[in-house]
């Protein structure tokens, strides 16, 4: 049932009236992460005051609202599959936990963690919040990657104390603070996790190792191809290309774009053998040319096209290289030029 549906428990809560509200139970629990445990997660179950409770359901209400879009028929939720790319502000990346059998462990160990409260739960330890929104046998999960203000008078070499006013007088404020509300990061509803913040299901279930793992698996693809020998400068290439900042691009490359690619290849080189011996010798033809094909230059650093072979240069740009491996190299339909297809 997606999204929009007018029987999902999500647009459901986005669209009920204050009585509506009333009707759902809520939970608040503050979670850490166990670094030397098996467990993963320990979690402390919060009580409320009422109209903290109330305020929250109306505050959660209306952050659905505000990442809905306008569309001919009405606000809706937009979403889009995840990849391992940056998630883009104006719509909502969805992934379907049962496909991935270590996320779907690490959420068991967490509601699992939420079921068992520790008593021996230290505010200072606590990374982030889950709010937990329930009607019948319906349960929603929303995540704010926010831990505790801790009272100044635990902390040590203090330079600022915030102090509250007490009928007459400002005293210090002793008491340690929890934030809520704000912009929803993630959350969760039957089969699918919903991103809108991709640094928050990064932090809350480790998924920046799931990153790192499908990258090295794509590097280790494409390196092991033909076009790919003892000159190619593979052991720098992979140095280079592991960066963090590239690890999402090629984590997000898909079976299908390394299989084009292999295939391919020689194809492609002969088409950039063919672009290069073309570059006409008088102007204005010239730099109308080079401009065209400006995106593929960068690509001669790195290959050599009459012997289809990868020779990285590591004093230039690894991005195009990485580029023409994912696809993203496209020509404009409109002005016929190339150019690098970024997310």
């Amino acid at each position: 049932m997606g999204l929009n549906s007018n029987g999902n428990f999500i647009n459901r809560i986005s669209m009920m009236s204050d009585e509506e509200l009333d009707t759902l139970d809520l939970q608040v629990y503050l979670v850490s992460k166990a670094t030397q445990s098996d467990d993963l997660y320990f979690a402390k179950k919060e009580i409320l005051d009422p109209d903290l409770r109330i305020w929250l359901k109306k505050r959660i209400k209306k952050e659905l609202n505000n990442i809905k879009i306008d569309s001919a028929e009405g606000k809706k939720f937009y979403t889009a599959e995840y990849n391992h790319e940056l998630t883009k502000a104006d719509y909502i990346a969805k992934l379907v936990i049962e496909d991935d059998e270590d996320l779907k462990d690490k959420l068991a160990k967490l509601l699992q963690a939420l079921n068992h409260s520790n008593s021996t739960f230290l505010d200072k330890d606590a990374k982030f919040q889950v709010v937990k929104i329930s009607k019948d046998t319906e349960h929603a999960y929303f995540i704010f990657y926010r831990g505790v203000k801790i009272s100044a008078m635990e902390r040590r070499n203090v330079s600022k104390l915030p102090t509250v006013r007490d009928r007459e007088q400002l005293v210090i404020q002793d008491k340690n603070v929890i934030e809520f509300g704000g912009k929803i990061e993630l959350f969760i509803h039957e089969e699918m996790m919903y991103i809108l913040n991709p640094r928050t299901l990064e932090y809350t279930f480790n998924y920046d190792d799931h990153i790192k793992r499908q990258r090295d698996n794509n590097l280790e693809t494409i390196t092991n191809m033909s076009f790919f020998d003892d000159g190619s400068n593979t052991t720098k290439f992979k140095e280079t290309s592991s960066q963090y900042i590239l690890s999402r691009g090629l984590a997000s490359i898909k079976k299908e774009t390394l299989d084009a690619l292999e295939e391919s290849f020689e194809e492609r080189c002969e088409e950039l053998n063919m672009i290069k011996s073309d570059i006409p010798e008088n102007e204005p033809d010239r730099e109308e040319y080079l401009e065209r094909y400006s995106s593929l230059w960068p690509l001669y650093e790195h290959i050599d096209v009459e012997n289809q072979k990868v020779r990285f240069n590591p004093d230039h740009e690894v991005t195009p290289l990485l580029h023409f491996f994912s696809d993203k190299i496209v020509e404009s339909f409109l002005t016929k030029k190339f150019k690098s297809q970024t997310n």
